[in-house]
């Protein structure tokens, strides 16, 4: 997670217009808003609670002039700080607060990744094609912080808001869908579009956060669409056609591997391994009939492309096995034998 910078300050640029050079390119002070919205939110979830956070002068519309900690949510915060609702593999556990600050603090990155597009907010300006990548990252963990929420209970919390701020950032990621893909177009206005609906639901999770509860329980829920971006790669394996009719483009997959390994007697025994997991399938060929061959191209990493090929190569048989909705974590995996199972 990217680290805050601590600006809790009024905003100095707010007022200033866009360039005519980047005419649907957001305002500087609704991308400068967002950025001040998102850092509040999350420093009012923090553990220590800096008393400067509580109450501090804003530039934003509708606020009355200030940013003030909701009674609420200075009640429920040390509910939130003390349910431990996500282990991580390398984090270890994560408390609710802390899941919500990560949503938050990916949308305050976007809000400042914009800042350098948009005259007014930024000296020196660029076009957000020139940060595609940036872009897709933000969109991709954001996917992974929003999934992170639903799948740990936290649309429970937040005394009734929890639903109103998980559709805004649903509303983000679509937002930021758009951008992307109209990135990978060279469209510059659609890029612009794209990231202006992200940011205007960014400041709308900060209004649903403050405001009454909500009276709609369940949150609207976005489902992003998988795609190819810059610093991933789309690797085709050939499977047969009973693995590849039940797949679907978005479904999340591992991989695994059987082949024959050399032990330590120098006999040879068949092993299965886990190659990769949590991929996403970008798309699927199937076959008309199961006992044909079918395509399954899958999203990963460079460094996953590698043991992809590599299984391919080296491995006796290939097997994609899918995950249930959501399921996202990692998990060591041992090599499976017969051996180990008849012992």
């Amino acid at each position: 997670m990217k680290t805050l910078l601590m600006l809790l300050i009024p905003c100095a640029v707010c007022a200033a217009p866009a360039a005519a050079a980047f005419p649907s390119a957001p305002e500087a002070k609704e991308v400068s808003c967002a950025a001040e919205e998102m850092q509040t939110a999350y420093y009012w979830l923090a553990p220590d609670l800096d008393p400067g956070v509580r109450s501090r002068v804003t530039r934003c519309a509708g606020r009355g002039g200030k940013l003030e900690l909701p009674g609420w949510l200075e009640k429920e915060r040390a509910a939130l700080l003390e349910k431990k609702a996500w282990k991580d593999p390398e984090e270890g556990e994560l408390d609710g607060a802390r899941l919500w600050q990560d949503a938050f603090s990916i949308l305050y990155e976007l809000a400042d990744k914009t800042r350098g597009t948009v005259p007014g907010a930024s000296e020196k300006a660029v076009s957000p094609l020139e940060l595609e990548k940036e872009y897709g990252d933000i969109r991709l963990r954001l996917i992974m912080a929003v999934d992170r929420l639903y799948r740990s209970g936290m649309e429970k919390t937040l005394a009734g808001r929890a639903s109103g701020v998980l559709t805004r950032f649903g509303e983000a990621v679509k937002g930021l869908d758009e951008a992307t893909a109209a990135m990978s177009e060279n469209d510059v206005d659609g890029a612009y579009k794209g990231i202006g609906g992200a940011l205007a639901a960014s400041r709308g999770s900060f209004a649903a956060l403050t405001g009454e509860a909500a009276k709609v329980k369940t949150a609207a829920r976005y489902e992003a669409e998988t795609r190819l971006l810059p610093g991933y790669r789309g690797v085709s394996l050939p499977l047969s056609g009973s693995q590849v009719m039940f797949l679907s483009p978005g479904d999340r997959v591992d991989m695994l591997v059987t082949f024959d390994a050399l032990m330590a007697d120098d006999r040879k025994e068949k092993v299965t391994a886990t190659i990769l997991q949590n991929v996403s399938v970008l798309k699927v060929d199937k076959p008309e009939t199961p006992d044909g061959v079918g395509l399954a191209q899958l999203l990963v990493n460079p460094n996953e492309a590698q043991y992809a090929a590599l299984s391919l190569v080296q491995g006796g048989s290939l097997a994609l096995v899918r995950r249930a909705k959501g399921d996202v974590e990692l998990h060591p995996m041992e090599i499976a034998s017969f051996k180990k199972l008849f012992k």
